[in-house]
This record gives structure tokens, sequence and C-alpha cells, in this order.
């Protein structure tokens, strides 16, 4: 009986992101006890890398659903001072020690779909974590990695990323001849069932390029230099939300979501329009 054909008559197919991230991918990338851990680094774009992985001499950490915030504790708390305390780890984080030393931070994505300014949110707020933790290891740039894991559908649908995209099928390809078969065959059926399983098209937030503060999108538009002259806020120009950011300034501070292209939704508006109405608010 095939894995494909238990999908169909045994238990619903999981569709849980931390099943790919905490099962799957170990299971193809740790292959052999790490043997082919090289072709990971190389996917990533930091080379190949070989590591150890025996107990008594091993040179990786290798974490999947890990946080850091709640893993900073005792003796911890004394190496890794002022650490940020918003949980915002990536799925998996691999820390190798040596004789190369670097920093892989890999935030996965299978069923969900988040919008490009949503997961670009979610990145960058990572990125602030992977910052400080390559500082207090002493790694630099070059030595870093922090990339997005998507089904080709999905890097298709979002675009560009503040990160590096790698495809799960680009992973399973890597793979391919060398990870157990079981964990290859449940990825392949994953990905040939995307269009069945993943989530809808997310209708919040799905016209968002990007959040900006009020207080950018004001100087770039009198700078000219705002390349987002749409904005939108829940109940458009005119609403109780907007009208609470003016009178209580918080508008300077209030991330909006902006587009490039015009939105035919009420909770949408010009910029221009944004900023007449905080300068006819001045005394």
């Amino acid at each position: 009986m095939s894995i494909a054909h238990l999908a169909d008559t045994g238990l619903p197919f999981n569709r849980k992101e931390r099943y790919f991230t905490g099962t799957v991918l170990p299971m193809l990338v740790c292959a052999g006890d790490f043997a082919h851990f090289g072709r990971l680094t190389e996917l990533v774009g930091l080379g190949r890398i070989d590591v150890d992985a025996r107990p008594t001499s091993a040179d990786v950490q290798f974490f999947t659903e890990y946080s850091f915030v709640e893993s900073v504790v005792g003796e911890a708390k004394a190496r890794f001072p002022g650490a940020p305390v918003k949980k915002d780890t990536p799925d998996v984080l691999i820390y190798i020690a040596g004789p190369r030393r670097a920093l892989i931070a890999i935030e996965a994505k299978m069923y969900d779909r988040p919008t490009t300014a949503a997961l670009n949110e979610q990145l960058a707020a990572q990125a602030e974590l992977v910052r400080y933790i390559a500082a207090r290891l002493d790694l630099d740039a070059a030595t870093i990695a922090h990339v997005a894991l998507l089904p080709a559908a999905l890097a298709s649908e979002v675009g560009e990323l503040l990160v590096t995209t790698v495809t799960w099928e680009r992973l399973l390809e890597t793979y391919a001849d060398v990870a157990p078969p079981y964990f290859l065959e449940v990825l392949r059926v994953a990905l040939a069932r995307y269009e069945q399983l993943v989530a809808p098209r997310p209708t919040w937030g799905a016209n968002t390029e990007t959040k900006l503060a009020g207080a950018e999108l004001y100087e770039r538009h009198h700078a000219g230099s705002l390349t987002t002259p749409w904005m939108g806020r829940q109940g458009g120009l005119d609403g109780a939300e907007l009208t609470k950011d003016i009178a209580s300034g918080t508008w300077r501070s209030q991330l909006y979501e902006c587009s490039s292209k015009a939105v035919s939704n009420r909770n949408w508006f010009t910029v221009a329009a944004f900023v007449a109405r905080i300068d006819s608010a001045r005394p």
C-alpha cells in the first residue's frame, strides 16, 4: 500500500507546518548520520560545510521548533545578556561550531498562505534575533544564512522576499538519492497535493505590498519619493480608526498597509488624502 493510498484511506494527511519542519526536514538533511548535511549548506548559499555529529565530538546544534526566548535560562543568561524577549525564532536554527563556523536560520511554510507583506514582516522580526545571536557567537555576515523554505507555488505567489527563498521541491531533489525513501515520498505526496491542501488565499492584507509608519508616508509624500501612493486603514479615510490616530497623534508611529496600485476597497485611500487630513488638523 502506498503513502498516497494511505492518505486517502487512513488518517487525513498531516497539514501542520511543524510536522514538515520538525520531522520531514530533519529526516532528509540529517540522513546517514549527517553524512550529506553539506548539501543543505550549499543549498542555502554557504558552500559545502561538513559537520561532525558524533555525540562525543559534535560540532553542530540542530534545533527545530526552537524558542530562543524560552531557552535563555540559567548559565545561558550570562552568555546572552539583553536577549530579545519577542518569540520571533525561525522554525529551524542550526549552529555549526567548526572548523567552519556558521549559522543557518530557516523559516518554512507548507500549506499556510501568508501575504508577501506578512511574510516579510515575520522575516524582518526574525532577522533581528538572528543578528543578535550572530553577534553573541561572534559570527560575521558571510557565515549566516537566513532563508525561507516554501513550496514552489507559494514562492511564485509571494515573489521576492527580504531573504533568499529555497523551495521544498529543490530540497526534495537535492536529497532524493540519499534520504529515507519513506520521508521522501511523504514530501512528494505533500507537494503533489499542494493545491488540494493549501489554505485559502487570504483576503485581509491581500492588497498589501508593504507597511509603513504614518510619519514616513507623510515625509515621503512631501519629498516626492513615495512609491506606494495608496494606503489602508479599517473604516477608510473618514473611519473611526484613522480619526483616532490623528486625534491622538499615534498616526506618526502607526503602521499602515501600503500599495503601489490603486485598491478598490472602502478601507483604502490615497496617501495624498491622508496627508491632507493631517495638515488640516494642525493649528
